[in-house]
């Protein structure tokens, strides 16, 4: 009996090795089955296998099928109006005009511009975002008191131009404007103005009466 038990322990880890390439040989894919020769001379001796199995012993598999597309159309995304034009009787044009007309728009490609008929939407966007960096300045002003009253803008003016920021708002952001800055630096503006030209009488039209009398308008600010 004692001469059967060297026989019986070189036998285990055979047997251990073959009900693992049994095991193996059923629970792995083809493509990853393990095979591990055994010399004749390794019979006598004792063998140790030592399996690392990690965590997620499944394949990955990715998607190699190319995309079908239903025409070489779909690869073009088509923009039947890529430069949108301002209607004529716009209000944009009248505030535009406006400034135009007091001086605030200060270079002469912006001055053509306002003229353009019809215009382009994106030239009225560089519009906006250049009356309001010129407006806005009045605020960096080191004698900014004074500037405000003595400057030709109105409270209306001001107002019609911040109309126009949130009307545009979205396209003003793409073209790098602050917009929520921007209003509140003109809404500030706007309170100084209301404030230091309170009980300001401005005319607005002289005109002549039939008896010959003048008769002149004025607003009060």
């Amino acid at each position: 009996m004692n001469k059967l038990l060297p026989g019986l322990r070189a036998l285990v880890p055979l047997g251990i090795m073959a009900v693992l390439a049994g095991v193996f040989t059923f629970t792995v894919k083809a493509d990853s089955t393990i095979t591990i020769p055994v010399p004749q001379e390794m019979r006598d001796k004792q063998v140790t296998i030592s399996l690392r199995i990690p965590p997620n012993t499944e394949p990955l598999t990715r998607n190699q099928a190319k995309p079908k597309l239903d025409s070489k159309r779909s690869m073009v995304v088509w923009n039947s109006n890529p430069s949108p034009k301002m209607a004529n009787n716009d209000e944009a044009h009248g505030v535009f005009a406006t400034f135009l007309q007091k001086g605030w728009v200060k270079n002469a490609i912006s001055r053509d511009i306002i003229r353009m008929r019809p215009m382009d939407k994106y030239y009225a966007i560089r519009l906006i975002q250049h009356i309001s960096e010129n407006v806005v300045e009045i605020a960096q002003a080191p004698n900014f008191g004074q500037i405000v009253k003595k400057c030709n803008l109105t409270t209306s003016d001001i107002e019609d131009l911040r109309r126009l920021i949130k009307r545009f708002e979205k396209e003003l952001v793409v073209f790098g404007t602050n917009t929520k800055k921007t209003d509140k630096d003109l809404l500030m503006l706007q309170e100084r103005f209301k404030t230091s030209r309170q009980g300001i009488l401005k005319v607005l039209r002289v005109e002549g009466a039939d008896d010959g009398a003048t008769v002149i308008h004025l607003s009060v600010d």
